[in-house]
This record gives structure tokens, C-alpha cells and sequence, in this order.
């Protein structure tokens, strides 16, 4: 009777340690088939660099993607959990344990794990429109508003259909842009009144009293007979006897500029008076008549006298 109870309770042991050994495989395991799927193999590979580094929390959410894109959703669910718990500020696994739940229609779990991403990561837009859509599934339109203007507000680009086609599901949108309508023309407007400062002058104005006209004036260049600046020597560091010597600087000497020699005058010659009495008629001839042109006085030789007319003329 004792040998029949001993090898009872082996056989016992030996169908439970069978069965711990058959547990402790992975469910997905026995349907994968990395030769013909490499999807599969991909998730052998995973589960090998997840055993060789169990602490990291980067590892278990890229392997939770893989086996829910394999439709292995409570293992992938297992992965995300595990990385959340690893790394309380991982927020890519919060939001896609929020993808999981949501594809699986559990909206109220989907909910909670989008919250978990924007507490861990205020500034991801995908989680806040995510989380928004849901709202707005539920009726919660002020909460959706609130997210949805919290994402475009951090990136424009969410509201566009070629960028996140999600948003035509949407009806709410509207709203959210003018919730965001304040804050949008301020940025407009700062924007376009910086294309008008001249940064370089504005940074140097004075605060502390009124401005002139004078003061928005560029600074005169400085003339090109002017002394250099001085170099600023800084002491070397070091014990006296270790220091090198310092040369003085040699004196600065400042040249007259050149003056220019007057230029000489230039004589003008004056102009005649005005005589205002006319000239003197020419002298007429002895038959009384005018000289001819080239008469005497002038370049044409002496006058030659007209020739009387005849009767038959």
C-alpha cells in the first residue's frame, strides 16, 4: 500500500512539473513560423533581446508593437504594462496600450491609458487628439475641445487631412481652432511685426528715459586718422618667476592731418562797359549817296561810285 501511494504522488509530481514546463512557454509561440512569416522571426529576435536585457523598457514596447501587429493582443498588453512599470516617464507605451484598447472597442481603458501618456508627456500631440476623439465618442465635447486645441496648438500639421486623416470624424474642430484663435493671431502678429525691427538698433536703445531722433541714428563711423584702440593685456597666471616678461606697449604717436594748399587764383577778365550812345552812321559820298559795303574802314577795298542812270534807262 505504501509503494502504490509513493508512486502515485510521483506520477503526480511528474504531470505537474510537466504541466509548469508546458506554462512556461509563451502562447504565441507554438503558432509562429519565422521560416515562412518574417514577422514571426522578428518576434523571435525580440524575445531574445528582451531576455538579455529584462530592465529595459524600450525593448518590452517595441516587442508589445510586434505581437500586436501579429494579433497577440493580452501578450502585447503584458509588454506595454511591463514598460510602463519599468520606466514611470515612458509615455509611448501608455499611448500604445491606448491603441490596443481601442482597436479591441474598450474606449473607457483605451481613455484611462491616453491619460497615462499625457500626464507622463504633456507635449505629444498624437496622445491629446487620441484622447480627444474619445471624449467626443463619449459626448464629452468640452473635454475633446481641450485636447483638441492643446494638439494643434503644439502642432498645426494635426489638423490636416493629408497629415492625420482622423480629423474629418471629427466635428468639433471647428471649436478647437476657435479656442486657439487668440493665441494663433498673437504668433501671426509677432511674427510679422519682427520683419519690421531692426534688431540690431532696437537692442540698443536705452529704457530708462525718453529717445529722440538722435537715437535711432546708426553710430558715426569713426574717422581714419583715429587712434587704434587699446589692447586689453590680461596678466599671465603663474608664480613671478614662471611669468614671461611683459613688453611694454609701444607709444602711439598722432599725426597732424595734412592741410591742403589753397588752390591759385584764377583771373577773370572784366567785361567792357555798356555804351549805351549808338554808332555813327557811315559818311555818304559826294553824290550823297552811302558807301558801298567794303567801302573805306572796312576790309573790301576803297568805294567805287554808282553809275549815274541815262535818260533811256
Amino acid at each position: 500500500m505504501k509503494k502504490l501511494l509513493i508512486a502515485a504522488i510521483a506520477v503526480a509530481a511528474t504531470f505537474v512539473l510537466g504541466a509548469d514546463k508546458k506554462n512556461s512557454e509563451p502562447f504565441y509561440r507554438k503558432y509562429l513560423n519565422p521560416a515562412a512569416n518574417s514577422l514571426d522571426a522578428r518576434i523571435l529576435e525580440q524575445e531574445k533581446r528582451v531576455a538579455a536585457n529584462p530592465d529595459s523598457a524600450d525593448l518590452h514596447n517595441d516587442f508589445g508593437n510586434l505581437l500586436a501587429a501579429r494579433r497577440f493582443p493580452k501578450e502585447a498588453r503584458e509588454q506595454y504594462e511591463t514598460a510602463m512599470k519599468l520606466d514611470k516617464h515612458h509615455f509611448l507605451a501608455a499611448y500604445n496600450l491606448g491603441l490596443l484598447y481601442e482597436t479591441q472597442g474598450e474606449f473607457g481603458k483605451a481613455i484611462t491609458a491616453y491619460e497615462h501618456s499625457v500626464d507622463r508627456n504633456r507635449g505629444f500631440p498624437p496622445s491629446r487628439f487620441r484622447l480627444g476623439r474619445l471624449y467626443e465618442l463619449k459626448g464629452s465635447n468640452e473635454k475633446a475641445i481641450e485636447q483638441y486645441a492643446r494638439a494643434f496648438q503644439i502642432d498645426p500639421e494635426m489638423r490636416l487631412v493629408k497629415y492625420n486623416p482622423l480629423v474629418v470624424d471629427s466635428k468639433l474642430l471647428h471649436l478647437a481652432s476657435l479656442k486657439n484663435y487668440e493665441n494663433d493671431l498673437a504668433t501671426a502678429t509677432m511674427a510679422h511685426d519682427s520683419a519690421y525691427v531692426d534688431m540690431g538698433l532696437v537692442k540698443k536703445l536705452p529704457v530708462d528715459r525718453t529717445l529722440s531722433s538722435e537715437d535711432l541714428k546708426p553710430p558715426a563711423p569713426a574717422p581714419d586718422n583715429a587712434p587704434p584702440t587699446p589692447v586689453q593685456v590680461i596678466a599671465p597666471s603663474g608664480p613671478p618667476s614662471q611669468r614671461p616678461p611683459v613688453r611694454p606697449a609701444p607709444p602711439v604717436r598722432h599725426t597732424a592731418p595734412a592741410v591742403p594748399e589753397p588752390a591759385p587764383d584764377v583771373v577773370v577778365p572784366a567785361e567792357p562797359a555798356f555804351d549805351p550812345t549808338p554808332p555813327p552812321l557811315p559818311t555818304p559820298d559826294a553824290g550823297g549817296r552811302p558807301p558801298y559795303v567794303g567801302g573805306p574802314g572796312s576790309a573790301g577795298g576803297p568805294v567805287r561810285p554808282m553809275p549815274t542812270p541815262t535818260p533811256g534807262q
